[in-house]
């Protein structure tokens, strides 16, 4: 009998059975037809000698080796089920890009990393377990949706300020520190710890601030209200070094603020240089001010 893909039918566990360094069962199906399934993936799934299980046919390929997903014994594709909250970190996602994950376990213990944008229902100082909708199980493994995005159109207009909230601190695969913050929507974000290490941000703590473009994908990211600083502004500062540019083209001006903060601006080279200067601030990014000559 020819099986089809996508299509379920009963099999058989006839015994164990070792090749090189893999264990398997050994599965009769439909037309007395043998298939191989991998023991380590269903370590859960109580499956006996003897036994009959309800197989997927996931894949057939080229040639003609067939891939079975056995029914797990306790979530089924497509429902909605609780799992326990383990803890919090940050992961790579398909693009690259750092995104914060909650840890969760499923009945049997097992660990799974999960987006926090999926979980619309995640709240960071009450939640214990999240309901998620299982998407697929495949080799015995739980998968959801793919992580949500704030994309262009989804975002609020760059000139509003809003309040968002600070609930953990973690360190990033990049080896630096980053706040878990959550925005009025209970959409999650990262934000750079050690770019913002003067505004007095810390972990339980709110602050003010805004979405920003940050490449052309359409993709934003949240730039704090500067306590120091207003795009637009105009400064004064106190000139601390002058340097040539490397590449010839003007100089570059190490100053101080009144708050200690020292700055580097890029300037041509018949600017003036005196002690005391004034800048505008043309922009805030990262934290920091770019600061550019009046």
């Amino acid at each position: 009998m020819k099986l089809e893909e996508g299509k379920r039918y009963d099999f058989l566990v006839k015994k164990n059975l070792d090749l090189g360094n893999n264990k398997y069962f050994l599965l009769e199906g439909p037309g007395k037809e043998k298939y191989l399934l991998r023991k380590e993936y269903y370590k859960d799934y109580n499956i006996r000698i003897n036994g009959v299980i309800n197989c997927r046919v996931d894949k057939i390929n080229c040639r003609g080796e067939v891939f079975l997903e056995p029914a797990n014994p306790w979530y089924d594709e497509g429902g909605i089920y609780d799992f326990e909250v383990s803890g919090r970190d940050i992961r790579l996602d398909a693009s690259g890009d750092m995104i914060p994950v909650l840890l969760l376990k499923d009945r049997f213990a097992n660990d799974l990393v999960v987006p926090i944008n999926m979980a619309g229902s995640y709240d960071s100082g009450k939640s214990k377990s999240v309901a998620l909708k299982i998407l697929r199980i495949v080799k015995g493994r739980i998968l959801f949706t793919d992580s949500v995005r704030l994309e262009k159109g989804e975002k609020k207009e760059e000139d509003n300020i809003l309040e968002f909230y600070i609930y953990d601190k973690v360190a990033g695969i990049d080896g630096k520190d980053y706040f878990m913050v959550s925005d009025p929507d209970n959409k999650h974000h990262l934000l750079a710890a050690d770019q913002y290490t003067y505004y007095g941000l810390k972990k339980g703590r709110s602050f003010r601030g805004r979405f920003i473009k940050y490449h052309d994908g359409g993709m934003y990211k949240i730039e704090p209200i500067n306590p120091y600083y207003e795009k637009g502004g105009e400064y004064d500062f106190e000139l601390v070094t002058v340097n040539d540019r490397p590449e010839g083209q003007g100089k570059v001006l190490f100053v101080k603020d009144r708050h200690g903060l020292k700055h580097e601006v890029f300037v041509p080279e018949n600017f003036k240089v005196g002690k005391k200067l004034t800048f505008r601030v043309e922009k805030i990014r990262k934290g920091w001010p770019l600061l550019v000559p009046l």
